[in-house]
C-alpha cells in the first residue's frame, strides 16, 4: 500500500497535468458506472414492478412498449445497457493508460496495444449505435413512442471517428516503440 501510494505522489510531482486528467477521467467512469447501475436495477426491478418502466433513467419511459411487447422491452434496453457497459469500460481502459504512461519513455508495446484496445471498444460503441439506432427506427414505424430514447442513441459518428482516430494513434505508439528501441540499441 505504501509503494502504491508513493508511485502516485511521485506521478503528481512529475506529471501533474496528466494525474489531473486521470481524476476527471475517474469522475467520469464512476458516472458511467452509476448510470450503468441503475439502468440495470430498474431494469430488472420492472419486471416485478412494471409501473417502473415509466421512468427507467432520468424520464425514459418505455412503459408502453413494456405492456405491449416484452420482448422488444428487453431488446432495447438490453441495447441501451450494452452500451453503458462498453462506455463504461472505454473509460476504464483509458484509466488505465493515463496510470501506466510515463511521459518520460511514453512509447512501450503495452500502451500501444491498450490504445489500439480503446480504438475497438470505440468501433464497438459506434456498431451498437447503429444497430440499436435501426432497432429504434423499426420501433418508431411500428407505432412505439420512444422520443426520449434518442439522448441514449447518439454520437455514432462520433464514436466511429473516435474509433479511427485511436487506431491511427495506435499505429504511431507502434512506430514509437521501433524507433525507442532502436535508440536504445544504438547507444
Amino acid at each position: 500500500m505504501n509503494q502504491l501510494i508513493n508511485s502516485w505522489k511521485e506521478k503528481w510531482t512529475k506529471q501533474p497535468t496528466l494525474m489531473l486528467i486521470t481524476v476527471v477521467i475517474w469522475s467520469i467512469f464512476i458516472g458511467l458506472c452509476i448510470q450503468a447501475g441503475t439502468l440495470l436495477f430498474t431494469f430488472t426491478y420492472s419486471f416485478f414492478k412494471p409501473t417502473v418502466a415509466k421512468d427507467l433513467h432520468e424520464g425514459l419511459n418505455l412503459y408502453p412498449l413494456f405492456l405491449e411487447e416484452v420482448w422488444f422491452y428487453i431488446g432495447i434496453v438490453a441495447l441501451i445497457l450494452g452500451l453503458a457497459f462498453l462506455k463504461t469500460q472505454l473509460f476504464y481502459t483509458m484509466i488505465r493508460i493515463l496510470l501506466k504512461i510515463d511521459l518520460i519513455h511514453p512509447f512501450s508495446m503495452e500502451i500501444s496495444r491498450k490504445i489500439s484496445t480503446l480504438s475497438y471498444i470505440a468501433f464497438e460503441i459506434g456498431m451498437f449505435l447503429i444497430l440499436s439506432n435501426a432497432f429504434a427506427g423499426w420501433l418508431v414505424k411500428r407505432g412505439f413512442d420512444i422520443d426520449r430514447l434518442q439522448t441514449y442513441l447518439s454520437g455514432t459518428f462520433e464514436f466511429l471517428l473516435l474509433s479511427a482516430l485511436l487506431f491511427a494513434i495506435a499505429q504511431v505508439f507502434k512506430r514509437g516503440v521501433k524507433i525507442q528501441n532502436e535508440n536504445e540499441l544504438t547507444v
